[in-house]
């Protein structure tokens, strides 16, 4: 039952948009953005968007990173495939 709770648990903090903001994001998909604006680029054959919108949150076009470094985006910040980095507004 403990190991239920915890799944739980991270699954419904996973749902709360401030819990994402404090921790990062990572998309493997752009299946999951909910809408974006125009496109000012093109990176590694991916569409580079001056914003975006998950889960309610609007993110702005900041950097492109290597892809082995998903793993060190910080607060506020969300990584889409192939390595595009997106900070809150």
């Amino acid at each position: 039952m403990p190991f239920h709770w915890l799944v739980r648990r991270e699954l419904t903090r996973l749902e709360d948009p401030r819990y994402l903001r404090a921790h990062g994001v990572v998309i493997a998909s752009p299946g999951a953005i909910e809408a974006h604006s125009e496109s000012i680029g093109r990176y590694a054959d991916r569409e580079i968007w001056r914003t975006l919108t998950f889960k309610g949150m609007v993110y702005r076009f900041e950097r492109v990173v290597p892809a082995g470094d998903r793993e060190l985006i910080g607060a506020g910040e969300l990584y889409l495939e192939p390595g595009l980095v997106y900070v809150a507004v």
